[in-house]
């Protein structure tokens, strides 16, 4: 299913302030028996993911697909 631009954009900003907030230098934090770890790899992947997703959405770097069509007669 298509993505609109916006949501996009959202999910983009909402990685960039966790990897650039204050609380993202520990890659792992716990208490209480429950713990949460950040992989920064991944979250930097995803980003740049998402970077390609949006600048094909808002025409910026669209594809370009070629294929043929066979058995048309």
């Amino acid at each position: 299913m298509a993505r609109s631009s916006s949501s996009i954009q959202a999910e983009i900003t909402a990685i960039e302030t966790m990897l650039g907030s204050a609380e993202s230098m520990y890659t792992s934090v716990g208490a209480d028996g429950v713990s949460r770890s950040i992989n920064r790899a991944d979250l930097t992947a995803r980003l740049d993911a998402l970077y390609q997703q949006l600048d094909r959405a808002n025409g910026t770097a669209p594809m370009i697909l070629r294929g043929v069509v066979k058995g048309l007669r």
